[in-house]
């Protein structure tokens, strides 16, 4: 059946038998004799035809979205497996938010490297904006981001976890709010956007339209910048709970509206891109949450 499906896969992409045959290398009856043959083993009609033309039925448009990703799955098995077998080394290229658990990383990193001794891994590391643009680019190969921006069934978007938001302050200002503190009452401290120029304006959109933020924005270039300035008590950085915390700093649960502020994380890629070493790195980020 599977070459039947590359057959049928053809068939519907050229939307002629004439030219899925020239592309198959096989004659116009036989590759018409393939397809018939599929039909009556899976006992449905794919194509209703008419005369020369034909129409795709729903059964088999359906029949081929999945074909077309199972092909495309096992051609890369068979690729992966080939280049195992030579010996040579593959790449994946990560991008990761700024600010994301650091502890998450370093297990999912030393997890997925152990399984994939032969798989080059790169991580780089920024605004939501940025490391998305990249993906675009084909500067990365998958991102772990948040939601910032609709699902789209153009890439795939594996869920990761929900993860609640806080500020790291100075110790002294937490003190009296050791619960939480609601989003609103942080104006008074300046938010620290970890983000390089060209990618201000789409922070300050975001925390500003979308979140709500009414604080003042202070822009640091790197991370050890942004913590520098939370121990100097100058503002307060929003991320998870896993980032360290240098002594006399604190990290305070965020509130919204009484809510906890949350961020939903995911692993996107591109659909039909490298798919097995993409979901693995995605599992390893998963179990390391866990």
């Amino acid at each position: 059946m599977h070459q039947q499906m590359r057959y049928f896969i053809a068939v519907v992409d050229q939307n002629s038998f004439f030219e899925a045959a020239e592309t198959c290398h096989i004659s116009q009856s036989a590759i018409s004799q393939q397809i018939k043959a599929l039909e009556r083993e899976l006992g449905v009609e794919l194509l209703e035809r008419h005369g020369r033309q034909f129409v795709v039925t729903p059964a088999g448009r359906y029949f081929y979205n999945q074909a077309r990703r199972q092909v495309d799955a096992l051609d890369v098995i068979v690729r992966e497996t080939r280049r195992i077998g030579s010996g040579e080394h593959q790449r994946l290229r990560v991008g990761v938010l700024n600010g994301f658990s650091g502890r998450v990383m370093q297990a999912a990193v030393g997890d997925f490297a152990a399984a994939h001794p032969n798989v080059t891994l790169t991580l780089v590391t920024g605004t939501h904006e940025a490391i998305f643009q990249r993906m675009l680019a084909g500067e990365v190969d998958m991102v772990i981001n948040d939601q910032r921006r609709a699902l789209s069934d153009q890439y795939v978007n594996a869920y990761l976890t929900e993860q609640a938001m806080g500020a790291l302050v100075r110790r002294e200002y937490a003190q009296a709010r050791v619960s939480g503190i609601e989003l609103a009452d942080l104006r008074d401290l300046l938010l620290i956007c970890v983000t390089g120029e060209a990618w201000r304006d789409a922070e300050v959109n975001w925390w500003r339209d979308t979140v709500g933020v009414q604080s003042d924005i202070l822009f640091a270039e790197n991370m050890d910048a942004a913590l520098m300035n939370v121990s100097a008590g100058i503002g307060f950085l929003p991320c998870d709970g896993d980032m360290p915390a240098a002594a006399g700093n604190h990290w305070l649960p965020i509130l919204r509206n009484g809510l906890p502020f949350t961020r939903k994380m995911f692993a996107f890629w591109p659909d039909g891109k490298e798919v097995p070493l993409h979901w693995e790195f995605a599992r390893a980020v998963g179990r390391a949450i866990k």
